[in-house]
């Protein structure tokens, strides 16, 4: 008898808790306050944790401590794959991550792994602030059970390698270059005459140390907080993709929010996003000039024509074959 109360009581528990992952703890003046749990896969002080650290703290701000998100980083939590699972699971609440890593879910986000897609920030900007914004997220809503909230950027990434210098296209042939995952972005490198080479985020570092890659892609930022240069010193100033980082939200955590609440957080996450693509542009700049006099990186600029000719195609060759065509074009008029 005993052991059927203490297991109807469990099953209540669960059938009762919130559905949140963080759960619930008392705030001030004794009213519940609400706990969500947000990862990442960058280190703590990176230009991507500062702007969830921005949204997190005008989310509680504007609720007056009702709703708290704590931050976990460093891939705490997870690669970006499992997080992304999490959300769809209700497991976790928020994660930043990559269009890549959703990509086998939401067609949709995999059009912006194609290379030379932004014209500039402002380009950028204009895509995911309007219409195509709202497309992604209802894909995201309809296809995988999370929302996108709003987008950060990478700003421009680089190529960097343990090899050789990058002087033109033909140095890339036969190196073998860590992708993130989505077919966009393997396509890049083979185009460009490199082995494209599906690796874990976490496991970079140790995978160009030990030679299981030659190099890898990434912002200046990141390959500097990362300590990339360590194992990889030369730097090929490609502009070759403005990687799109999605602020990601479980639809069903949101949903479960009051209703006030749910608004507070998507213009909160707007707000960040604006934030940070500003910031992350300045500190990609800067970090370039650091690691070039402190620790002896080799910089060079090859022309970037002979890799639009071979990348652009890529685009519509993505767009062809996920029947995506018209969000394409509204990529492209987006600029105008």
């Amino acid at each position: 008898m005993l052991k059927k109360a203490l297991g109807i009581a469990l099953l209540l528990a669960v059938i009762l808790s919130p559905i949140y992952s963080g759960g619930e703890k008392e705030a001030a003046g004794g009213a519940k306050q609400i706990v969500l749990r947000l990862g990442h896969d960058q280190s703590d002080g990176h230009p991507y944790d500062l702007g969830v650290k921005r949204f997190a703290e005008e989310v509680e701000k504007r609720t007056n401590g009702a709703v708290a998100i704590k931050i976990y980083p460093a891939a705490q939590l997870g690669d970006s794959p499992e997080q992304i699972e999490g959300l769809n699971l209700g497991t976790l609440d928020l994660s930043l991550s990559a269009f890549s890593h959703v990509t086998g879910f939401v067609k949709e986000l995999d059009l912006f792994g194609a290379p030379f897609l932004f014209e500039d920030e402002e380009h950028f900007s204009a895509v995911f602030n309007g219409e195509v914004g709202e497309i992604l997220d209802q894909a995201c809503q309809e296809k995988y059970n999370i929302r996108l909230l709003s987008t950060f950027t990478s700003g421009y990434r680089l190529l960097f390698n343990a090899e050789r210098p990058i002087e033109k296209i033909g140095d890339l042939e036969g190196l073998k270059i860590r992708v993130m995952g989505g077919e966009a972005n393997s396509l890049t490198w083979s185009v460009f005459g490199a082995i494209p080479a599906p690796l874990p985020y976490s496991e970079v570092y140790s995978a160009l140390q030990a030679g299981v890659v030659d190099g890898a892609e990434n912002e200046p930022v990141s390959i500097m907080m990362n300590k990339f240069y360590e194992a990889a010193p030369y730097f090929a100033l490609t502009d070759h993709l403005v990687l799109p980082m999605g602020l990601f939200m479980s639809d069903k955590v949101l949903q479960d929010l009051p209703a006030e609440y749910q608004e507070i957080i998507k213009e909160a996450a707007q707000d960040a996003a604006i934030w940070e693509r500003d910031y992350i542009t300045e500190k990609n700049m800067s970090s370039i000039k650091e690691m070039q006099e402190k620790y002896d990186v080799v910089v060079t600029r090859p022309d970037k024509t002979a890799l639009m000719e071979r990348g652009r195609p890529i685009q519509d060759q993505m767009a062809k074959k996920l029947g995506l065509e018209d969000l394409l074009e509204k990529v492209r008029a987006a600029a105008k």
